[in-house]
């Protein structure tokens, strides 16, 4: 393997794992797509940029740190990509919450409670502490603790 390929194993429970990192990017921003084809829909082309780049800018924030997977531990791109959805999602929630018209927020079911809007800001922080007391509470990895970049296979 090529030194591109290298990932460094991190000391606690999360390592690098495609499928876990991606899915967990996708899975916390593909509800702005839909979103963001819902506001086109419904003439609001200008607002569906909004979400849109939301996505995006989550999407290509988990491509830099997956390709910085050599020199970042997984738990620490964890949190970066973390940190970034906690302002990403509320920034989109309340730009759709704010400025969609009637109709389009009628057509999605979006929720008019102000406690949807704390809860949804909520989220991304509480799920972080709970990554974190994963994180803590596993046993340490014995594989390696070294800076020292392993392989993944």
């Amino acid at each position: 393997m090529t030194a591109y390929n290298k990932s460094l194993v991190g000391p606690g429970r999360f390592q690098w794992n495609a499928g876990g990192f991606f899915g967990s990017s996708l899975g916390s921003s593909a509800w702005m797509v839909i979103t963001s084809c819902y506001l086109v829909f419904h003439n609001q082309p200008t607002l569906a940029l909004v979400p849109a780049l939301g996505f995006v800018i989550v999407l290509f924030a988990s491509l830099i740190l997956w390709s910085r997977r050599g020199c970042i531990y997984p738990f620490t791109a964890l949190m970066a990509l973390q940190q970034l959805l906690v302002i990403t999602i509320p920034l989109v929630w309340i730009a759709v919450s704010t400025y969609g018209s009637l109709a389009a927020l009628a057509s999605m079911n979006w929720p008019t409670s102000t406690w949807a809007t704390v809860l949804v800001a909520a989220i991304a922080p509480m799920l972080m502490f709970w990554l974190l007391f994963l994180e803590g509470s596993g046993p340490p990895n014995t594989k390696s603790t070294s800076r020292e970049p392993t392989t993944v296979e």
